[in-house]
Parts: C-alpha cells; structure tokens; sequence
C-alpha cells in the first residue's frame, strides 16, 4: 500500500470527503491494521475541522494502562446496557470508557474467542491554546484461558470505526459548543451482534481487574 503525504489543504479535504463515503463495513478490504482506522476515524471526524488551525489539531496516543488510572465506577448506573461512560476528574480531564465487540487471537496455542465485553478507555485534557491536543487510549488486553498468556485484542474495522465516530462527537460535544454536526455524525452504529455461549469471565478480563469493566463492578456491588 502506498501512503503519500498529502500536500494541499484542497487535496485533505477531498480525501476526507472521499473517505466518509466508505461503508464500514468495507474498509476491511483495504485497511491492513485496525489501528489505522482509528487515527483515520480521528480524521474525519474531528480534525478536518482544524485544517486552518494545525497546532489545534488532535494526535491519537496508544498507551500503556498503568499511564491510566484505575477507574471504579463509583454512585454511577452500572447498566449493562450502557455502550459507554464518560467521567471528568477534576473538570478539564475527560474520561470515556466505551463498549466494544473484540476478537481475541493466541498466537501460542491457537486458541480463539470474542467478547461483546470488549473494553477500551480514552481520556482527554480540555484544549488550551498553545498547548497540543492529544487523544490517549487504551484497549484492554484478555488473558487466553488455555494457556494463561494476556493477549491483544483484534479490533473489528467496523468496530473501530464505530466507537472511533462516537469519541470524536462526544469530544466535539464536550470542548467544542460551537461545531455543528452533519448528519452522518448524528447517526449512531450499533454494536456488532453477538450469540453469548459462556458467562463473563472476571478472572481473565484485564478490563475487570483494572476495575473499568461494567461487570467487575457489578459483581463487587453484589458482594458488599
């Protein structure tokens, strides 16, 4: 795949207007890593308002979970049902947990599985001026139950595409009262379907014991 830098403010924007026409579906076709589809999310969704404003911009960190810290969601609704949470600490630290559906592949012994318990944090500083923008994430590993090894997650495109759009209009949202949205922004995707087998299990969720897993808390709740 060939990536060239795009050397015009005229060429940006018509490859952002020419990404926004592909299906989600779709960018699995051409789209060799999912992490790709992240910083292209931020993009289209939220950068090409800053085209004349660079220093405005924001920049996508993926980061280590210990740079996070650990959330309990405290006096909060725990429904499951909840495809993400947002939480400030103090005021101009945003925090979003979001839902996903994951795959998981062990690369050691072979071994496969899905979760629609799949988790990934984001946490972003409100925007002052001479100051960079940075959007930091996490996506929360599992551990693999026939070997015990803590495996990255394989992100679905359409899934990262999906939670990707969300983080970007809750941002705009949160920091920007001015943006208009267009409609393709309002539309929210639902999550992929699932066929659930086997119950959550807490003891592999690295989600669950970094305390930022709806069930984590759900089960501590039950226990005090």
């Amino acid at each position: 795949m060939n990536f060239e830098s795009v050397t015009n403010d005229d060429e940006y924007e018509n490859c952002i207007q020419d990404a926004r026409q592909i299906r989600s579906i779709d960018k699995s076709l051409f789209c060799p890593n999912f992490y790709y589809v992240f910083h292209a999310e931020l993009e289209i969704h939220l950068n090409r308002y800053f085209i004349q404003r660079p220093r405005e911009q924001w920049s996508l960190g993926f980061v280590d979970h210990n740079f996070l810290p650990p959330m309990y969601f405290l006096n909060v609704n725990l429904s499951t049902n909840q495809p993400y949470q947002i939480f400030r600490y103090p005021d101009h630290i945003l925090k979003i947990v979001h839902n996903a559906k994951i795959k998981y592949c062990c690369r050691q012994c072979q071994y496969e599985w899905t979760t629609a318990r799949g988790r990934a944090v984001f946490q972003a500083e409100l925007p002052q001026e001479n100051k960079y923008n940075i959007l930091f994430a996490y996506l929360f590993t599992q551990i693999c139950q026939k070997c015990l090894r803590d495996i990255e997650p394989c992100w679905y495109v359409d899934e990262a595409t999906r939670v990707m759009k969300n983080i970007c209009r809750i941002l705009k949202e949160n920091f920007y009262s001015n943006f208009q949205s267009s409609d393709d922004e309002d539309n929210y995707e639902n999550q992929r379907l699932s066929v659930t087998k086997n119950s959550h299990q807490y003891n592999l969720c690295q989600a669950c014991k970094n305390g930022s897993c709806f069930a984590s808390n759900l089960q501590r709740k039950r226990k005090t």
